[in-house]
């Protein structure tokens, strides 16, 4: 058990109970919904969903982001550094797609996929998106029943939710502002992921003045899930 009060922010297309692992060990912590999701509030961009979530959140906050939510965790302590005292980055990039001067990304066309196939089967979508968070794990296969287990049974996001999710996925770039974050920084990254690959959260490390990077060994894009135990013991030792 640890006293460190964190705020948790799941990543796209899942849902606030995907911390309840990592919760055990901060009795304190609260995991937040991203907009649109849990009945939250619709947001469009990330600026809109990370000033969503800075309205809600007390100052000095140490938020712990995974994926999408690592992403609105950097915004928030860009635009609104008062609300902000640590960063804890997990499975995090500044840039989910690849383009020409970074190759560190996974292809376009994945995310253009998932696109196409939410209107005409959500569930089966959904379900490709857990495996490919699971994939590069030691442990596949438990990783991905603890997902499908934790978040199959939850309500569906808010309509155009995870639309509006997969266009931010798809078009944020954080390179060039990452170097002005003003707080300190962990990053915790699976050497397996395959969403967002090691060599992203490396960038990040080299880039982020104040900033320390853990990789995990045979963890893939959530580490929380496979490696709950050390995730928590780094987080509580900074």
């Amino acid at each position: 058990m640890n006293n460190l009060t964190v705020v948790f922010l799941h990543g796209w297309g899942t849902h606030p109970v995907i911390w309840a692992p990592l919760q055990t060990y901060f009795p304190n912590s609260y995991a937040m919904p991203l907009p649109g999701y849990s009945g939250s509030a619709m947001a469009q961009t990330l600026d809109e969903m990370s000033n969503s979530i800075a309205g809600q959140i007390p100052e000095k906050s140490v938020l712990a982001g995974w994926s999408l939510g690592a992403l609105v965790a950097m915004r928030i302590a860009l635009i609104q550094p008062e609300k902000v005292s640590r960063l804890v980055l997990i499975g995090a990039t500044p840039c989910f797609v690849n383009r020409e001067d970074w190759p560190y990304g996974v292809a376009d066309e994945v995310f253009e996929q998932f696109a196409r196939n939410l209107a005409e089967d959500y569930s089966g979508t959904i379900r490709r998106f857990l495996t490919l968070q699971a994939q590069g794990s030691d442990a596949v296969r438990a990783v991905l029943a603890e997902l499908r287990r934790r978040l199959l049974a939850q309500p569906r996001p808010a309509e155009g939710a995870l639309e509006a999710g997969l266009d931010i996925l798809r078009g944020t770039d954080l390179r060039s502002e990452v170097a002005q974050l003003p707080v300190p920084v962990t990053l915790i990254h699976g050497l397996g992921d395959k969403l967002a690959p090691v060599n992203a959260a490396r960038w990040l490390a080299q880039t982020i003045p104040d900033s320390t990077l853990h990789e995990i060994r045979g963890a893939g894009h959530a580490p929380f899930l496979s490696h709950a135990e050390e995730v928590a013991e780094i987080m509580a030792n900074g």
